[in-house]
């Protein structure tokens, strides 16, 4: 379990497969109105108490934004928010898919070559003019760094997934 604090009221927390199994909880199965789900982040809360001194209190208000890391583990954003509002504790999982905008034909076919064609898996979109590439996370995340330098990461939210889906024209869809 990698614990990274990231500011006063934020904290990041790898698991990687073994953490998950260890704390018998998948990804999929990850839902705070599950009691074991809230045993598991308890756990968690409890081993971050020991590792930062931060004493986090998982019945007060909690944000945490939960997303596959691409190896059979995942990432947990821990977030205490700032104002009083009592929001509860939630678990956000985050869109599986991330979308990336390419000013033309050109640069997303030398995104799609720099990364090798036997890595791309997705669906590619248009407006009529620009391209959209609707890629797994867990691609986009290990090769974001190459794809960047042809197009622009446009978002991973639910929002940009669901109108890119609604107001782009799919033009091919591909797995590897």
């Amino acid at each position: 379990m990698d614990i990274q604090p990231i500011g006063s009221n934020k904290f990041l927390v790898g698991l990687n497969r073994e953490d998950l199994r260890q704390l018998d909880i998948t990804y999929d199965t990850m839902d705070y109105s599950n009691i074991e789900t809230r045993r598991v982040i308890w756990t968690i809360l409890d081993r971050v108490r020991k590792a930062t001194g931060r004493d986090i209190d998982p019945s007060g208000n909690l944000v945490i934004e939960a997303s596959p890391d691409g190896t059979g583990g995942c990432v947990l954003m821990f977030t205490v928010p700032v104002s009083r509002a009592d929001i509860g504790t939630v678990i956000s999982k985050i869109n599986p898919t991330q979308i990336f905008e390419f000013r033309n034909s050109d640069d997303l076919l030398d995104a799609i070559s720099a990364v090798g064609t036997n890595n791309v898996d997705g669906r590619v979109f248009t407006d009529g003019h620009k391209f959209r590439a609707e890629l797994p996370a867990e691609k986009a995340t290990l090769y974001r760094h190459v794809i960047e330098e042809f197009g622009v990461f446009v978002g991973n939210d639910s929002l940009t997934v669901t109108s890119t889906h609604e107001h782009w024209k799919e033009i091919s869809r591909s797995t590897s």
